[in-house]
């Protein structure tokens, strides 16, 4: 069962977010979180950078990656474990606080 992601922006803060990193963030930070999954109170999403800007279309996957690294440093993505296996994405603990930005997961069966 895929779980529909409802994405809320809440503003001023949201809005201060996107001026301090940036739109392309914005986006890579979308797209992961349109791929995450609950895991108990975590939002944990598993996935490479060149699935991203594959998904995207329009950054490429070095764009991607500055923009990883980024949301790093910034305390947004905490990378989860060990180097991966090696054909297996990383996997991240995605972290809103202070970021402006909210996600509900929901059951898309509904």
């Amino acid at each position: 069962m895929a779980a529909e992601v409802h994405v809320e922006h809440a503003y001023p803060a949201a809005f201060a977010f996107v001026r301090r990193h940036g739109p392309q963030a914005l986006a890579v930070l979308h797209d992961l979180l349109a791929h995450a999954e609950s895991r108990g109170d975590d939002l944990v999403v598993r996935a490479s950078v060149r699935q991203v800007a594959g998904r995207l279309g329009f950054a490429s996957k070095d764009t991607v990656h500055r923009q990883v690294r980024m949301l790093i440093r910034a305390g947004v993505l905490e990378r989860l474990g060990t180097a991966p296996a090696r054909f297996e994405p990383p996997a991240y603990r995605v972290v809103l606080a202070g970021t402006g930005i909210r996600v509900t997961l929901a059951r898309a069966d509904r």
